[in-house]
């Protein structure tokens, strides 16, 4: 079974069991990695959580409830894992910008997400470049926070001194941005870091990579293009589908050479820590 398939397959589950809970140990089995690297791949391809999908995905199916059968509010706010019909108000209309009452009148407005299909597109133009590195274990040090979103810890670093601090210790800034997954609300766990041998300095996370395989992708462009999107992308959707690598546990790797949103430049080197696929 290819990537793709098994991609599908986890949705065809996930589409299974809206109204029950999921099963985090049965979506790794379907995809065969671990739970936040499927997590991490569905929100680098589809730019939502899987969280949020499945939020939309429930709130399409109440709202067709809503209209096609004469099931209470509260019965079907229950249906779909809402634990009062407050919550439920609250959420629905959020989506659809109507109550689940409204939802019930004649000529009303809603909002529809369909079931998400994944599916192989391979131009066969644009080449994709990428050199394999074998790397002896190393280590980094730096911050590590969760934050709402991406991206939020180059915020924190950036906001309260702590790269001016890092760069009156080392000599430089940081530039590692280490994924080490997200969370089902669409929470980053990520590191902003620097390689660093020697005492872990106070008040700095660490982390230390073992002996591994790297696959290194060059992202270079704009801002404003979303090159590093793109590349990521890619990735996830033409390379590793057809390679013989899969990402391993480890966090990713995003090496920020130069990014400059002022004079619109993106040069970032992603490496991917890989292992070959089980057959």
């Amino acid at each position: 079974m290819d990537w793709v398939d098994r991609m599908n397959k986890a949705i065809d589950y996930v589409e299974k069991h809206l109204s029950v809970d999921i099963d985090e140990e049965e979506i790794c089995k379907i995809a065969a990695c671990s739970f936040s690297l499927f997590q991490g791949a569905f929100t680098q391809i589809t730019g939502i959580s899987l969280s949020e999908y499945i939020r939309r995905r429930k709130l399409t199916c109440a709202a067709y409830d809503l209209q096609n059968t004469d099931e209470k509010v509260i019965d079907i706010a229950f249906k779909y894992g809402y634990q009062s019909s407050d919550a439920f108000t609250v959420a629905f209309k959020r989506l659809h910008g109507v109550t689940p009452a409204d939802a019930r009148k004649n000529g009303v407005k809603l909002t529809f997400y369909c079931r998400l299909h994944f599916a192989l597109k391979i131009e066969g133009v644009d080449k994709m470049d990428y050199t394999v590195i074998e790397r002896e274990p190393f280590s980094v040090v730096g911050i590590r926070r969760t934050t709402p979103y991406g991206g939020g810890t180059w915020a924190i670093v950036k906001g309260d001194g702590s790269n001016d601090r890092i760069m009156e210790m080392s000599g430089r800034f940081y530039d590692l941005g280490l994924c080490f997954g997200f969370g089902e609300d669409g929470s980053n766990d990520y590191m902003c870091a620097i390689e660093y041998d020697g005492k872990v300095p106070e008040g700095l996370d660490s982390f230390r990579y073992p002996a591994v395989t790297w696959l290194k992708f060059e992202a270079r462009g704009t801002v404003s293009d979303n090159t590093l999107g793109g590349v990521w992308n890619r990735i996830h959707q033409e390379f590793l589908p057809q390679s013989k690598y899969a990402i391993s546990d480890l966090p990713t790797i995003e090496k920020y050479v130069e990014w400059d949103d002022s004079a619109d430049i993106c040069n970032v080197e992603i490496w991917l820590p890989v292992e070959s696929k089980k057959s």
